[in-house]
């Protein structure tokens, strides 16, 4: 898998679609064509940018797809509110670039609208991929999250909260603290062993503050989370493509109960568990990531 020092070039753009505008940014392969589509959903908050390492390691094989998510990046919130939306834009948006099927890969917050595409599109998709996927009706509203429900104190503070972001990650002694407090032993270990590690950490540090204001999809995402909590689980006997379900055992955002929702409610799915990892374990351990998902794909294609 190519690390930062080979980073592929995609470049957003925002397309025309039945559902509505969406952007999105596309890498696939140079020399030949790609033997499957990728879709890449993002997590809570970020946007397109978010998806690149992944993108970077898959598309030698694949073209992937990386559309910011309804209410982040230039997705306006108009493309859908409720997950079932979110995936409905997904097949418009395919339809829009000419693709039939695809794999489904959901982060983090992306994971319900992930898991929603490959419900509600069972022919479209070749394989569903979780990666620290939530599951929202388990998820307790964030306290990072509130604020953003203030009018007009969650605009004033989103440019401050930036540039305080922006003087931590320039800050070489802010940058090692906030790796001693955030990551798990081996976590740390690792990226002091290998500098591209802290690299990638800090291109999605930086992933956060270089887009459009995330405040209308983390508004979404928290009301949608909300709703979930409100709602009986989501049932996705629906889904008829192989899942591969990777969790962390230290992760302190997303536990395994989602983990295990997940496993029990998509048929036949496998659950593997990253030792000694935290929520950011696609970084941290991206090679091992990367090509348990790559291998998964080409074995479900």
């Amino acid at each position: 898998m190519p690390g930062p020092e080979e980073q592929v070039q995609v470049a957003p753009a925002v397309v025309n679609t039945a559902a509505g505008r969406v952007e999105v940014a596309v890498a696939a392969p140079i020399a030949e064509a790609p033997s499957a589509a990728v879709l890449v959903v993002h997590g809570t908050p970020g946007d397109w940018r978010q998806g690149r390492p992944l993108a970077e390691d898959l598309c030698h094989a694949h073209r992937v797809l990386l559309p910011s998510r309804p209410g982040y990046g230039a997705t306006p919130l108009s493309v859908g509110r409720t997950y079932d939306e979110h995936a409905d834009a997904y097949a418009a948006l395919m339809d829009a670039l000419g693709i039939e099927r695809c794999a489904v890969v959901g982060v983090s917050g992306g994971g319900p609208s992930a898991a929603a595409f490959a419900s509600r599109h069972p022919d479209r998709t070749t394989a569903l991929v979780s990666v620290c996927a939530m599951a929202a009706h388990l998820v307790a509203v964030p306290r990072g999250m509130r604020w953003t429900v203030l009018p007009g104190l969650a605009e004033l503070l989103t440019p401050i909260s930036r540039a305080v972001g922006r003087r931590r990650i320039d800050d070489p002694r802010r940058v090692e603290a906030e790796l001693e407090r955030s990551l798990t032993p081996d976590e740390l270990a690792r990226a002091k062993r290998d500098p591209r590690i802290v690299e990638d950490l800090l291109r999605h540090a930086r992933s956060m503050i270089e887009g459009p204001s995330a405040l209308p999809g983390m508004r979404n995402d928290l009301a949608q989370i909300i709703a979930a909590r409100r709602s009986a689980p989501p049932d996705y006997a629906g889904v008829a493509c192989p899942s591969l379900l990777l969790y962390a055992d230290a992760d302190e955002v997303i536990g395994l109960d989602h983990g295990r929702f997940y496993a029990d409610a998509l048929p036949g799915a496998q659950l593997k568990i990253i030792e000694g990892a935290g929520h950011v374990f696609a970084l941290t351990r991206r090679r091992e990531t990367s090509e348990l998902i790559a291998r998964f794909i080409a074995s479900a294609s």
